[in-house]
């Protein structure tokens, strides 16, 4: 029996942060969430709400402003997307006492969610989630990566077997990481994980762009170059199922087999000498 179109429109807004009029950037994140409202995903870039900590001269002085300044940002935000019934992914700085997180948060008319950056690339400053999150949504489940959590395969298939048929990368990443590489990961989660993949990442000069979506085939949907803009695409979701029952990965995985990827990591813990673990302990606790 042939499948009912189950198809939905995403929106990915390949826009830089500014830091000269942060109300004026906020109201022009505002503008392009009205103005795409209709679509069911609207996604921003990794940390695109409040700027990245690297880049404030001096150093540390965002995190300053987020004691100060940038308290009711976030809350005033989601109360737009609430307000005009837009279903928003967002990149945005989070502050617990001294402790700052790197964070995807999810927003609908019904919910708002944020995910954790699990992994903090060794040149940033942020404290580490420790969960991976299906995020649910009309059209189905999401799943929600951050940069570096690209990079590894487990992320990405966790996530698949907790039923995210689409999984969102908001990312910043930098024009001296080769865009090639980016996009053989998304290719390569893509079609070992038979769905869909998101990625939006900030534009040049000093970051890549190049912002795409990938289909469960691996396939290029839509794609976009390093300067600014914003990318408009239609898919189906009903390709997940129909690649699925052509080529049966789930039905035949040996979990099994697969068990030394854990085995492996406890070996390392036990390894590991009592101060060094508990130190791991305090940065994730």
């Amino acid at each position: 029996m042939e499948m009912r179109s189950k198809r939905i429109k995403i929106c990915i807004a390949q826009i830089n942060y500014s830091s000269e009029n942060i109300q004026k950037h906020v109201e022009r994140v505002k503008s392009i969430i009205d103005k795409h409202k209709v679509y069911d995903l609207i996604v921003f870039p990794e940390l695109i709400l409040h700027g990245h900590p690297s880049l404030e001269k001096p150093e540390g002085f965002l995190y300053r402003k987020m004691k100060v300044i940038y308290s009711e940002i976030s809350s005033d935000l989601y109360q737009f997307v609430r307000d005009s019934s837009a279903r928003v992914i967002i990149g945005e700085l989070k502050r617990w006492g001294e402790r700052y997180f790197n964070v995807a948060t999810y927003i609908d008319k019904n919910l708002t969610q944020s995910y954790t950056k699990t992994h903090v690339h060794w040149t940033e400053n942020f404290i580490p989630g420790r969960e991976l999150i299906v995020f649910d949504s009309p059209f189905g489940k999401i799943g929600i990566t951050i940069c570096f959590d690209a990079a590894f395969s487990e992320v990405w298939r966790v996530l698949s077997l907790k039923g995210a048929g689409v999984i969102v990368n908001i990312s910043a990443v930098p024009a001296t990481f080769p865009v090639d590489y980016m996009w053989r990961r998304f290719v390569g989660a893509a079609i070992y994980n038979q769905i869909f993949v998101v990625y939006a990442n900030r534009p040049g000069p000093y970051f890549s762009g190049c912002s795409a979506i990938f289909d469960p085939r691996g396939d290029i949907v839509v794609s976009s170059g390093s300067k600014e803009t914003i990318i408009e695409a239609d898919i189906d979701l009903n390709e997940i199922q129909r690649w699925r029952n052509e080529e049966k990965l789930y039905p035949n995985r040996r979990p099994l087999l697969y068990r030394e990827i854990v085995n492996l990591h406890r070996s390392e813990l036990v390894t590991l000498k009592p101060k060094t673990i508990e130190s791991k302990r305090a940065i994730v606790n």
